[in-house]
């Protein structure tokens, strides 16, 4: 028998409305751009430089994919 406890994963989850559409942090508009990637082929997440078109808000969204799971976090500024 396995016991597991779970993770405490850094940053915020994201806001994510009713249509899969991912909201920025700030202001919550649903129109974000990812402008850049940081993948290290060493570990299993990208982090992503994500803009929102509205506010200009600049964010860090981190894709982590493991264990055949995939969670999304805001990284905290």
């Amino acid at each position: 028998m396995s016991h597991s406890s779970p993770a405490t994963m850094p940053g915020a989850t994201p806001v994510i409305d009713e249509q899969a559409r991912l909201r920025c942090p700030r202001c919550t508009s649903p129109s974000i751009a990812v402008t850049s990637t940081d993948t290290d082929p060493n570990v299993s997440w990208t982090n992503h430089t994500v803009t929102c078109e509205s506010c200009r808000a600049t964010s860090q969204l981190a894709v982590v994919s493991t264990f055949g799971q995939v969670v999304i976090r805001w990284l905290n500024d």
